[in-house]
């Protein structure tokens, strides 16, 4: 699960709870992998670069869908 902001936020806190969620529920290690860099762009990209395996999840806020690439 990449979060692509600092460890300690309030997105970082809600992806471990929810990580943790579905840890339980599946039976399935999750990691958090956060990549604080670029206001999220570049966790957003390293996401859109993984392979389509359905491995990589993007934990984002809104506030990508209105930053200009």
């Amino acid at each position: 699960m990449i979060v692509p902001f600092a460890p300690g936020g309030g997105t970082d806190i809600q992806a471990r709870l929810l990580s943790k969620k579905f840890q339980e529920s599946t039976s399935q290690t999750f990691i958090v992998d956060n990549r604080p860099t670029a206001n999220g762009m570049l966790g957003a990209e390293l996401a859109a670069k993984s392979p389509p395996d359905g491995y990589t999840i993007l934990f984002m806020s809104a506030a990508l869908a209105v930053t200009r690439s």
